[in-house]
């Protein structure tokens, strides 16, 4: 991944996130500084960043000029009786508050650009790392994923407002201390050489916040991912009674983000305490050395007024720029989760595959292709996600037109290898090969173009039953769609619903039973017409009697076609033209289903159990 976070123009509309190409797949470990600085700086924002930056110091340094010119008007024109004079010097105020309310308006137009685009950039950088074809190695899950595009993108990007309105406010503070300096050295000086010892102390005070409201995000992140998880499932829940441990799961994860929360708001309730009691003492001290000084008769009236002004008027930037390290926590943070996504290294990679037999590398298969053959070769996964053991030896080879069955004893087993087969993962020794070349030698989405494996979780997306089956919109014609409809046996599902292929299906699919959303699932599967396809238990959720039609129609739709099934079902495994069996991960018999029935005691209580 990129160090980069890419954005498209202000002027064009944002562009889709699409996966990088084959090339850009190296990834730079990112840090909290860069996301920081693409977000503020990137796609040249920091000409804006600049101009907001001087539009809010005109602002502040109009602010604080204004006390000055009103002692200016008090001991020139009104202890003078000056009319002239008094003219003159409102005309002068006229122009600082003008210059004050323009210069803000066009700043905070421009700091908007930069939050508001440095903030997509950062949602898209997300977006990008979360489709990457070349996936994680650490699975992130989808409630945390939100949590990093939403409100750790809107901290990150918040920041311009911070350090735009911070740097305007030291401005504000130097601009005091020149005017204190001019009317009486000792009130400069005092402004100048306390200033620094309450921005390091309040500095100090906000690194417990920063501890702490990395852990209140990450907490949340953690609930919005369990709610996600539990929503998701809800209907499975409710099925098999297990709502009771839902509920105590989720609360349990719901009270940790809480009190992480309240541990957070605490330390912000006494940041702003400290802050309040810290600038507010030092505020105090200035106005009460210039009332002794006026008292001595060493300030005039006009003196007097602009010093109790600027004191005044001093406690915004002081506070301002006192609560640049609360900011600062909370942007950090934030960026230190944006760049621990960014920097994660990828499941697979796109490297040289191995030299073939005659010694040289092997060709990168073409894709799509109209057949081809998948072949697994001495393929071995050591720790399979969830699996008792490994998955050691495995040798098969799938020509076009062949429908090929295999039967693991462990689930996590057969997702092994369904996923070695859409490298979403690679083998650590052995390969898997598309027409003879090694997998590993060519970019994931290449091959998807070539195989299709997908997951078993089936998931349906917010649309219509045509949409999720022919996602590609006219590239899947109607005919296709109803031939797949048709081999999944969900046409009779399809014909029950009011407006047929057009029906909604709802979020996740959730109108619709689990059985009746598998055979969408396989339905959006074999209308892909791919060269390979690979399923894993496509009728776990299915009656038997529409799983043996459904048995049949795939047979006759994948005719001429290479088709590589994962599953345990007998129904299925007897219209496979042969059955591998992998009993403990490891290769022990092939054969046909009616052969390794009457042959194996083994595969007979696998597939009958």
């Amino acid at each position: 991944m990129p160090a980069s976070l890419e954005t498209p123009s202000a002027t064009a509309p944002p562009a889709p996130p699409t996966p990088p190409a084959t090339g850009a797949h190296e990834v730079v470990p990112a840090t909290a500084r860069s996301v920081l600085r693409q977000a503020l700086t990137g796609e040249r924002r920091g000409r804006r960043l600049a101009a907001a930056s001087v539009g809010l110091t005109g602002h502040q340094v109009a602010e604080a000029l204004i006390p000055v010119t009103i002692g200016a008007v008090i001991d020139r024109a009104v202890a003078t009786g000056d009319a002239a004079a008094l003219g003159r010097w409102l005309l002068v105020l006229t122009v600082l508050f003008g210059g004050l309310l323009l210069s803000w308006r066009f700043a905070a137009r421009a700091a908007a650009h930069v939050a508001e685009h440095g903030g997509h950039q950062v949602r898209m950088a997300v977006a990008r790392r979360a489709l990457d074809p070349l996936g994680t190695a650490t699975r992130t899950m989808p409630g945390e994923l939100f949590s990093l595009a939403t409100a750790d993108a809107r901290n990150v990007s918040r920041f311009t407002h911070t350090l735009s309105s911070k740097l305007a406010a030291a401005a504000a503070i130097v601009t005091a201390a020149v005017a204190l300096l001019l009317i009486s050295v000792p009130l400069g000086l005092l402004v100048l050489l306390g200033t620094p010892p309450v921005l390091v102390a309040m500095q100090y005070l906000s690194r417990p916040l920063e501890r702490r409201t990395e852990r209140d995000y990450a907490s949340a992140a953690k609930a919005g991912a369990t709610a996600a998880d539990l929503l998701t499932g809800l209907r499975v829940l409710d099925g098999i009674g297990a709502q009771p441990h839902a509920a105590r799961r989720y609360r349990e994860v719901s009270r940790a983000a809480l009190a992480a929360t309240l541990r957070t708001e605490r330390a912000q309730a006494g940041y702003t305490a400290a802050n309040t009691l810290v600038t507010g003492g030092f505020l105090a001290l200035i106005a009460l050395v210039g009332a002794r000084m006026a008292a001595r008769g060493t300030l005039t009236v006009g003196e007097l007024v602009a010093v109790v002004g600027l004191a005044q008027f001093l406690r915004g930037p002081l506070v301002d720029v006192a609560y640049f390290g609360s900011g600062l926590a909370r942007a950090r943070a934030s960026a230190r989760r944006v760049a621990a996504l960014l920097g994660t290294p990828p499941a697979v990679e796109v490297r040289d595959a191995p030299a073939g037999p005659t010694g040289t590398p092997d060709p990168e298969p073409v894709a799509p292709a109209r057949t081809a053959v998948l072949s697994f070769e001495e393929l071995t996964v050591h720790a399979p996600a969830g699996a008792a053991g490994p998955l050691t030896g495995v040798s098969l080879r799938v020509a076009p037109g062949e429908l090929v069955g295999v039967v693991t004893e462990d689930a996590a087993h057969a997702r092994a290898l369904l996923d070695c087969c859409a490298r979403r993962i690679d083998p650590d020794a052995g390969t898997v090969r598309l027409d003879g070349a090694d997998l590993r030698g060519t970019d994931p989405d290449a091959i998807r173009r070539t195989v299709v494996a997908p997951p078993r979780d089936t998931a349906l997306f917010a649309g219509t039953i045509a949409d999720n089956i022919a996602p590609d919109g006219p590239g899947t014609t109607a005919r296709t769609i109803a031939t797949a409809l048709t081999a999944a046996c969900a046409d009779d599902v399809v014909d029950a619903l009011p407006d047929g292929p057009a029906s909604t299906v709802g979020e996740q699919g959730l109108t619709l039973s689990g059985g009746q959303r598998q055979r969408i699932a396989l339905a959006r599967a074999l209308a892909t017409r791919a060269p390979v396809l690979v399923l894993h238990d496509p009728t776990t959720s299915i009656d038997s009697v529409t799983e043996a039609r459904i048995a049949d129609g795939l047979r006759r739709d994948r005719a001429g076609l290479t088709t590589l099934l994962l599953t345990t079902s007998p129904t299925l495994l007897a219209v496979c033209d042969r059955v591998v069996w992998l009993p403990a991960g490891r290769p022990q018999a092939a054969g046909t289903h009616t052969g390794l029935l009457t042959a194996s005691p083994s595969y007979r209580a696998a597939v009958l159990a």
